[in-house]
């Protein structure tokens, strides 16, 4: 796939690899254990321009492609899952939409302190009635005295035990359906604004995950991010954006679970020789190469479409989708080519398995991207 890419991409790939390898690689265990964000990596990712990447120069970004976004996201996940769906929420669902919806004001206060490593952001949708029906939510507001009254609660929201920044997305009262959602740039501090504790996860137990409390929060217009009660608009487009990287996500648990597995095959050894020799194990390796390499080619396709402002949502879901078993079923395969040692906590692989099934829940369901896809196809 390398041979398919600039040398611009090769270079990203390279150095985001590197990073990963010796920032990340040697407190991966640890810091899921410990179910600890590690804020010091992530103050170094913002020194390199890793997290501001697709951000626009003037902005203090690096200006670079969707591509080069999905590569790093890759690259952080192929050894932490967690910390790149930590900071890739940070790029994509806080920062690009902020540097493609938002004002001047909101562009120069908002993104700088993120991209740096300095804060982190979170996109907050899900409610505790409203997870695979988007357009369900309840969190909502009211216009009083030239203010935004903004009541109600999110859930399963990366990044707000510890983020600075929260997107909120509301709808104003009395409106139903795809009708008068708004986004809000909230902060905290704010007044009625509060987050719950950590939730203790399966996997990505290093990416902090919880509740957002908003009691009679009171904003002014400076903080509609985008046209008013345009923000279902808005949010679907994150979604789709959000769906493809998420295949990104899943293509570096697949990668890291296929290094691992290649490694074990030639050490370990049965019967006198390494398992690698044995056709069974040849063949789980063989599946786990075409399956990964398939979904790395076609996740990537969408990127140049995407940056043109293609509509792409059977695609993301399609990428999505498909990643996602591709990842799990690696990760499985995974955890049977190390025998009784991928049970163990001991080794990685088991920390992939736990990882990857995420990705068939967040952003979307398995089954919520198979009915888009075929909505998307009877249309």
């Amino acid at each position: 796939m390398d041979l398919l890419l600039s040398e611009h991409h090769r270079m990203v790939r390279a150095s985001a690899r590197k990073f990963a390898e010796v920032e990340l690689g040697p407190i991966a265990e640890e810091i899921d254990e410990q179910e600890r964000f590690p804020m010091e990596v992530y103050r170094k990712a913002g020194e390199l321009g890793l997290i501001g990447s697709i951000i626009p120069e003037q902005y203090g970004g690096g200006g670079a492609d969707l591509l080069t976004n999905g590569i790093i996201k890759e690259e952080m996940c192929r050894v932490s899952a967690g910390f790149g769906m930590s900071m890739n929420i940070c790029t994509n669902n806080f920062c690009y939409f902020i540097a493609k919806y938002g004002t001047e004001s909101q562009k120069r206060r908002y993104i700088p302190p993120v991209i740096s490593g300095e804060a982190l952001g979170s996109w907050c949708l899900t409610e505790p009635e409203a997870g695979s029906d988007a357009l369900a939510i309840r969190t909502s507001y009211r216009v009083e005295n030239g203010e935004y009254v903004i009541t109600g609660s999110k859930t399963f929201i990366t990044n707000a035990p510890i983020a600075r920044y929260f997107i909120v997305v509301a709808r104003r009262q009395g409106t139903k359906g795809a009708k008068g959602a708004t986004l809000f740039i909230l902060e905290r501090g704010m007044e009625g604004l509060s987050t719950g504790p950590p939730f203790r996860k399966l996997g990505m137990r290093c990416s902090p995950t919880g509740q957002v409390f908003l009691d009679e929060v009171r904003v002014g217009p400076e903080q509609v991010l985008g046209v008013e009660e345009e923000g279902f608009k808005t949010m679907f487009e994150t979604l789709d954006l959000e769906r493809i990287l998420g295949a990104n996500t899943s293509i570096g648990i697949a990668q890291a679970c296929l290094d691992a597995s290649v490694r074990y095959a030639k050490e370990r050894k049965q019967f006198g020789k390494p398992i690698a020799e044995f056709q069974l194990v040849r063949n789980m390796l063989a599946e786990m190469a075409t399956r990964l390499e398939i979904t790395r080619v076609y996740t990537y396709s969408l990127f140049p479409l995407a940056e043109r402002g293609v509509k792409l949502t059977k695609e993301a879901s399609i990428a999505k989708y498909y990643a996602s078993i591709m990842a799990t079923r690696a990760a499985l395969d995974a955890v049977q080519i190390f025998g009784g040692y991928g049970y163990m906590r001991d080794y990685p692989v088991q920390r992939y398995l736990r990882d990857a099934k995420l990705v068939e829940i967040g952003g979307g369901t398995s089954e919520i991207q198979k009915m888009i896809i075929a909505r998307e196809l009877l249309r």
